[in-house]
């Protein structure tokens, strides 16, 4: 965990020695502060969300853009008392909420619907995949890329772009059948995958290996996500973020 209440603040650790109590379990939390590495609490009795992975830069940098609050927020299924963290989990003024999860390395069919049919019980989810994950030559996602007008259609007032496959593996074909709305990050980009979720007819369409992108801006992405709640974010929006 990257934050924890200690002191009546939510924050990472500052020092070695620090303890507290995680909010989840009850259990004792430790401070860990690697040399190289971020700053984060430790569970004693080992992490209680059995969904917890490693985190890196590229976990850190989006949970940049949020207030710590709204990061690393546990829920509870009060029937089960399942308890899990969402990476990113936003209330709106209307008593909506958004839970956003940062997926950096592959997960199970199994598991990416465990964490849908959880979260999406009191919330919109949205996933956002980290698509420059890795510099081998044998996965190269802008090599897919490809805005060609001939291949644009329009969904909902929004124009998605056909896209092929060239990399091995078919890495999207599980994601576009998604109940969730599924984000793709690549540099500075972002972009929509057309999915089950919200573009039924487009997908079911497709053959192996094709899928459907919409162009965003990090603006409209973040907005999306805080909804018209801009104290979750630690950025102004009126400033330039595309």
């Amino acid at each position: 965990m990257i934050s924890a209440m200690i002191d009546g603040v939510k924050r990472p650790p500052i020092r070695k020695g620090e303890q507290t109590i995680c909010n989840g379990c009850g259990g004792t939390l430790r401070s860990v502060i690697p040399q190289f590495k971020a700053a984060h609490w430790r569970h004693d009795a080992g992490d209680c969300d059995p969904w917890s992975e490693p985190e890196g830069e590229w976990h850190l940098g989006w949970k940049s853009f949020f207030n710590p609050q709204y990061c690393e927020v546990f829920m509870r299924d009060q029937q089960t008392q399942e308890i899990h963290r969402a990476d990113v989990m936003c209330p709106h003024p209307d008593g909506s909420s958004v839970v956003l999860e940062l997926q950096s390395s592959p997960i199970s069919e199994e598991e990416r619907l465990a964490r849908e049919t959880f979260y999406s019980k009191e919330s919109r989810m949205f996933w956002l995949l980290n698509m420059g994950r890795t510099r081998s030559l044998s996965f190269n996602f802008g090599s897919c890329l490809g805005f060609d007008e001939s291949r644009r259609v329009q969904i909902g007032g929004r124009d998605f772009y056909r896209m092929d496959w060239f990399m091995r593996g078919t890495m999207l074909d599980k994601w576009k059948q998604s109940r969730a709305h599924v984000f793709l990050n690549y540099g500075r980009s972002i972009y929509y995958l057309a999915t089950m979720a919200a573009c039924r007819t487009l997908v079911r369409d497709q053959g192996k290996g094709e899928f459907a992108l919409a162009r965003l801006t990090i603006r409209e992405f973040l907005n999306a996500v805080a909804g018209d709640d801009q104290s979750a974010l630690t950025i102004d929006l009126a400033e330039k973020t595309d």
